[in-house]
C-alpha cells in the first residue's frame, strides 16, 4: 500500500536568527578554534592563509569561517589584514565567545604593523583567548590581562553587525 502526502503552501516563513542560534553561531567559531590549538605558527601576510600553519589573522579567518559555515551554511568571510578585520564588527565591552581580540602587544615598540595594533585572536570567554603565538610558534590559549601595564585588549563582534 502507498502513501500519498499532499503539502500546501499556506504563507510564508521568515527565519531569522534568534538567541539560541546565535549561540549556537559563536560556540561554533570557538569549536573552530579550538580545532586549530598546537598548530604550527607561519607569518602568512594574510593572503597566503592556510591550515597547516597558521598566523594570527589567518586563525581568525579560518576561525569565523569554518564556525559560520558549520552552524548556519553560510561562511562570514574575514578580510586579509588585522586592521581590516577590526572594521568588519562593532566594539564591545561585554565579549562573548565567538568575538575577536585585538592588541598592541608592545605599545613602545615603535612598529605599528598595519596600525596600532598587532596581534589577534579569539574569545572564548572566561578571561581566555585562542591566539597564533609568534613568541611560543603555535596556537595556543592565553590569559587575558585587564589594567596591567600594557594598553587593554579591544574585543569587537564580528558576528552579529554581519547577521548571525
Amino acid at each position: 500500500m502507498a502513501s500519498v502526502i499532499v503539502l500546501m503552501t499556506v504563507g510564508t516563513v521568515q527565519v531569522t536568527t534568534g538567541p539560541a542560534q546565535a549561540a549556537g553561531v559563536r560556540t561554533s567559531v570557538v569549536n573552530a578554534a579550538k580545532a586549530y590549538l598546537g598548530t604550527p605558527y607561519k607569518l602568512a601576510y594574510g593572503w597566503t592563509c592556510g591550515t597547516a600553519r597558521v598566523d594570527c589573522e589567518c586563525l581568525n579567518r579560518h576561525a569565523i569561517w569554518d564556525g559560520t559555515k558549520a552552524a548556519t551554511g553560510r561562511g562570514l568571510q574575514l578580510n586579509y589584514w588585522l586592521q581590516g578585520q577590526i572594521n568588519q564588527g562593532r566594539r564591545t565591552n561585554n565579549p562573548r565567545p565567538g568575538d575577536l581580540i585585538f592588541w598592541d602587544t608592545d605599545p613602545n615598540d615603535g612598529i605599528r604593523y598595519g596600525g596600532d595594533l598587532d596581534h589577534t585572536g579569539v574569545y572564548v570567554g572566561d578571561n581566555r583567548a585562542i591566539d597564533a603565538n609568534a613568541y611560543y610558534g603555535y596556537v595556543k590559549y592565553d590569559t587575558i590581562t585587564l589594567g596591567g601595564t600594557e594598553p587593554d585588549p579591544i574585543f569587537v563582534d564580528v558576528l552579529t553587525p554581519n547577521g548571525y
